[in-house]
């Protein structure tokens, strides 16, 4: 599925499951992107990423109703409520087939396809990446975005209030109270400057005090860090 009507120049937004995660509103000078469950904290999101097929189940019909894509592994994690391993019978579009047809499908592949011998189709798309994060900043830059600001990404671990589906490797999700991963997450903000600074592209972390959102205004005042630069940054507000 073709993303040729999408404008490559303009900003994408990410919002990921860190503390720092704000809701994000529409406007029509930036993209917007979620994971996992972030696009509860979207207005509408136009991409949607995830590494974990159990997330698709998770948002409300109400919700999908307001995201234009979703990208995910042809053989997504966390399908069997056991553990994390993909299963060959559940692919993309054993997953996909229930959501509305509003959703564009976008599949692609990460190392767990080699790792667990999945059939897979190499003329996908394929990332070596550590989270659903760093998928999404992956196949967004593999589809010519190169701009990008993020909320919800804090390199010292833990979760925003409103992640409320965590999948266990014993099966079943819990509400995150706790940080948790945090030498993951710090791994994860190191490959991801990585990836952006090699692309040459342009990444602007966004702190916003609680209770405040992200829209056009805001936009307009962080915008500018990334003016003919590449690379990172970051803006307190």
């Amino acid at each position: 599925m073709s993303l040729d009507k999408y404008d490559k120049d303009k900003f994408v937004v990410l919002v990921f499951a860190g503390p720092s995660a704000r809701f994000v509103k529409k406007a029509d000078e930036y993209y917007t992107a979620g994971v996992n469950v972030t696009p509860n904290l979207i207005e509408e999101t136009d991409f949607w990423v995830v590494n974990d097929g159990c997330y698709l189940v998770d948002l409300s019909d109400e919700k999908l109703l307001k995201i234009n894509n979703i990208a995910l592994p042809q053989f997504p994690h966390t399908v069997n409520g056991v553990d994390y391993k993909p299963t060959v019978n559940i692919d993309y579009l054993a997953i996909t087939k229930y959501l509305p047809s509003n959703i564009k499908v976008h599949p692609f592949n990460i190392h767990t396809a080699p790792k667990f011998n999945m059939p897979y189709n190499t003329d996908l798309p394929y990332f070596e990446v550590k989270s659903s994060s760093e998928s999404c900043f992956r196949w967004l830059l593999h589809n010519g975005f190169t701009k990008f600001i993020t909320l919800g990404h804090d390199p010292s671990g833990g979760y925003h209030d409103s992640q409320y589906s965590r999948p266990t490797k014993q099966g079943g999700r819990f509400m995150v109270q706790t940080p948790v991963d945090n030498p993951r997450y710090r791994l994860v903000h190191q490959r991801m400057r990585i990836v952006v600074e090699e692309a040459k592209a342009s990444w602007i972390r966004v702190v916003l005090p609680t209770g405040s959102s992200f829209d056009e205004e805001v936009f307009n005042k962080v915008k500018d860090q990334a003016l003919d630069k590449t690379g990172y940054a970051e803006v307190i507000l």
